[in-house]
């Protein structure tokens, strides 16, 4: 839906720095959004440095998310956010980017009751990620690196969210007032790295916020938090999107038919992941699949081969995996309802029909029951070749 809102008329566009104004006293939402004195966005016909501008708002960004995002617009309507979320769903579906939204809404120096313009300074500043009262909390060696954090000791920064982290740059600085905004936002993103010592060092703040305070845990994997982490947080579940929706915004992006169609097939329904799958890459996993249709029955160097050359790591396991769930779904169809079944890889129609007319139905089923017994282990932490070699194994000999 497109909204009037006031824009400056030298603006450079969203994520962009701006000043903030000052505010008329006693703005209608000051006791909704925080403390009085934000300045309110103007109305039809006004004059001077604003001119009225059409534009989305930006919860419209959020694709295919409508129940989470009406949770928290509803919240922001009663001023009623909730002092600790947890933001649940697989990657790449909008988690992050709403935890900023949410906190760009409850800043806004605009006239809006449950969203942000994404143009005055508060909103600028947190897109840029430098709002003071706004804090993004990642993994040690992810902040290292980008000069945000240095780990005690001289110590080697971890792959995990590590307990210094939460007492140094979450209770200390929760201690302090806030500094500019009307409401301070904590982000924890991916909060599933936070080691045991760290969520348990979180608790204390969950169960005892400062006041005017929200904490956000994004996660692709809640179910590894801690239950007593998870239990003082509101949970908002995060979906996985349609394909075909996927598939248009790709082609909006400027992918063709054939490659968005591809790519939304391999996504999982993670937009994010479907925009890394460049051509390069797609072309990668077609190979994946012809190689696996390659295997023979009296190969098992081949299948070793494939197995180490297909599992450097547990993500490329992981993707190889799913592509595989992908092709063998296609080979069911073909072998179940002919030439007439739709295809999600449909520049692999050949081989598809191949296989399919070799493996038969019941052939195709217990291929995929192998991937899935990969994706299993994967989860599991197994070896990737390990877990790729027992797959194929049991293909020929299960």
């Amino acid at each position: 839906m497109l909204r009037w809102i006031p824009v400056e008329g030298n603006s450079e566009g969203r994520g962009q720095g701006g000043s903030p104004g000052s505010s008329p006293p006693g703005a209608k939402e000051a006791s909704t959004r925080g403390a009085p004195g934000a300045r309110r966005g103007g109305a039809a016909g006004r004059s001077g440095p604003y001119a009225m501008f059409p534009r989305p708002m930006p919860f419209s960004e959020i694709l295919g998310q409508e129940r989470a995002v009406e949770s928290l617009r509803a919240a922001l309507r009663r001023g009623a956010l909730h002092h600790a979320y947890l933001f649940a769903g697989p990657g790449g579906v909008g988690k992050g980017t709403s935890a900023r939204l949410l906190a760009q809404a409850a800043n806004c120096e605009a006239d809006l009751p449950d969203d942000a313009c994404g143009r005055c300074g508060p909103c600028r500043k947190i897109a840029k990620g430098v709002h003071p009262d706004v804090l993004r909390v990642e993994e040690e060696r992810e902040m290292a690196r980008a000069g945000r954090w240095e780990p005690k000791g001289g110590r080697t920064p971890s792959r995990d969210i590590v307990v210094d982290q939460i007492r140094e740059l979450v209770d200390r600085r929760l201690s302090l007032r806030r500094f500019e905004g009307r409401r301070r936002f904590v982000v924890l993103d991916p909060a599933d790295a936070m080691n045991p010592q760290a969520q348990n060092a979180l608790l204390k703040t969950l169960e005892e916020p400062p006041p005017e305070t929200t904490l956000i845990l994004v996660s692709s994997s809640a179910d590894a938090l801690l239950p007593t982490v998870r239990s003082r947080c509101l949970r908002l579940g995060f979906a996985p999107l349609p394909a075909a929706q996927v598939e248009e915004r790709l082609v909006a992006e400027g992918r063709t038919p054939a490659e968005a169609a591809l790519a939304a097939s391999l996504s999982g329904g993670s937009l994010g992941r479907a925009l890394e799958l460049d051509a390069a890459r797609l072309s990668e996993r077609r190979l994946a699949v012809e190689q696996a249709a390659g295997l023979r029955a009296d190969d098992a160097l081949g299948w070793i081969a494939f197995a180490r050359d297909r599992a450097p790591d547990r993500e490329a396991a992981r993707e190889t995996c799913e592509l595989l769930l992908v092709w063998f779904r296609d080979v069911l169809a073909r072998a179940s309802a002919g030439e007439r079944a739709p295809l999600a890889l449909s520049e692999l129609a050949p081989l598809t029909a191949l296989a399919a007319e070799r493996l038969g139905p019941s052939g195709a089923l217990r291929r995929s029951d192998g991937v899935k017994g990969a994706l299993a282990a994967l989860r599991q932490n197994a070896s990737p070749a390990l877990a790729l070699e027992r797959m194929v194994i049991g293909w020929f000999h299960g």
